[in-house]
């Protein structure tokens, strides 16, 4: 199992730290974008295990980075 410090949390300093990796806008918009999708990254057996590094994966393969500003 991965550690605390592997996963992606849902605290604010955390979803724009990936917001600012992609270049991406940090607003409200796009964090409630990457908390529904750390949702659905959790419930997908694809992407085990469920760490920082396969979030990125998942959010780059599933074209989420094209749905933030």
């Amino acid at each position: 199992m991965a550690s605390d410090k592997d996963l992606v949390s849902k605290e604010e300093h955390e979803l724009n730290y990936v917001l600012k990796k992609y270049n991406k806008r940090q607003t409200k918009e796009n964090r409630e974008k990457l908390v529904e999708s750390l949702d659905n990254f959790n419930k997908d057996s694809n992407y085990k295990p469920h760490n920082r590094e396969n979030f990125y994966k998942y959010i780059e393969e599933k074209g989420i980075l094209s749905t933030l500003e």
